[in-house]
């Protein structure tokens, strides 16, 4: 039973600790491998200012963390070389729905906080663009959501080929961060892959992986200890003697960012019910009320199934 007798004293006291739960960085593998090859292109692109620059393509399902892996790699960047008036060494764009090369330029005017980002043709945003490269000593472009950019069945005005252009400008190396569904934008332009590292996508576990399970598990396994170091819970779950871990891997399908995502909702659940650790009824709950309901699984695979 909650000692709040405010439920709006509740609110903000769970609110506070899922706060601090979600900028929890989880040194996961293969994010650490993206931040690995970011750094890598970043240095990369130091050594060759001037010269025609290289890109990086991550795709990966939604919820794969990788755009809140940006961040953190942003974020360490800027702990070690901070961030001045004068000096920007990363930054971060996210494309809206059907982005134009003229919205992709307006974007990165935007991030580096041009007041005219909206004034003037695609040439001349364009140069505009580089030349805030050049003024802020930008280092690394990121470009989010990229499977939103407008690309055209004609070779002519193709968004993939401002893309290539900012590349021969000399002046930034480029990754590009999206879903799969910006597969085919890259493999119509090989122009543009002939300017890719190799790629550095983030595909889902795989259940039937023995190595991908293992994966999962430590994964899992440092989530729970995050909710114990951050003081969300004073106990651990350990998931996986609670033969909690099939389940998890099937709402998640293997994309981590959802099991982060479920245990959020499975938290609240808990902390309302002033839990010492997350248990099997704050799972199932948060697949009933999450997962099912945002269509991530059909039914909750906890119902029926035994305890471990």
């Amino acid at each position: 039973m909650s000692t709040f007798r405010n439920p709006l004293d509740l609110n903000e006291a769970i609110a506070e600790k899922l706060a601090r739960f979600k900028r929890a960085f989880i040194p996961y593998p293969p994010h650490v491998h993206f931040h690995e090859r970011l750094d890598y292109l970043q240095r990369l692109g130091r050594r060759c200012r001037g010269e025609p620059q290289m890109g990086l393509r991550v795709l990966a399902p939604t919820g794969s963390g990788k755009s809140t892996a940006a961040l953190a790699y942003i974020a360490f960047v800027e702990s070690q070389r901070p961030r001045t008036e004068t000096f920007i060494p990363v930054i971060k764009i996210e494309l809206e729905r059907n982005s134009t090369s003229k919205k992709l330029m307006t974007s990165i005017l935007n991030a580096l906080g041009d007041p005219y980002s909206h004034h003037g043709n695609e040439l001349t945003l364009k140069l505009r663009v580089l030349e805030y490269f050049k003024r802020f000593g930008v280092e690394l472009l990121i470009v989010d959501e990229v499977q939103h950019l407008n690309y055209r069945d004609s070779p002519k005005n193709d968004v993939t080929d401002a893309l290539k252009v900012l590349l021969d400008s000399g002046v930034v190396p480029i990754a590009f961060l999206g879903t799969p569904k910006a597969k085919v934008l890259f493999e119509r332009n090989l122009q543009l892959n002939g300017r890719l590292l190799p790629p550095c996508d983030l595909p889902p576990l795989n259940s039937k992986r023995a190595g991908d399970r293992d994966l999962f598990a430590r994964f899992v396994d440092r989530l729970d200890h995050v909710i114990v170091d951050q003081e969300i819970l004073p106990n651990l779950s350990n998931f996986e003697s609670a033969g909690l871990l099939p389940a998890l891997f099937e709402v998640s399908d293997g994309v981590v960012g959802r099991v982060s995502r479920l245990l959020q909702v499975a938290l609240e659940a808990a902390l309302r019910r002033d839990a010492q650790c997350l248990e099997r009824s704050d799972i199932s709950w948060a697949i009933d009320h999450w997962a099912v309901p945002q269509s991530f699984v059909k039914a909750n695979p906890l119902i029926g199934a035994t305890h471990g």
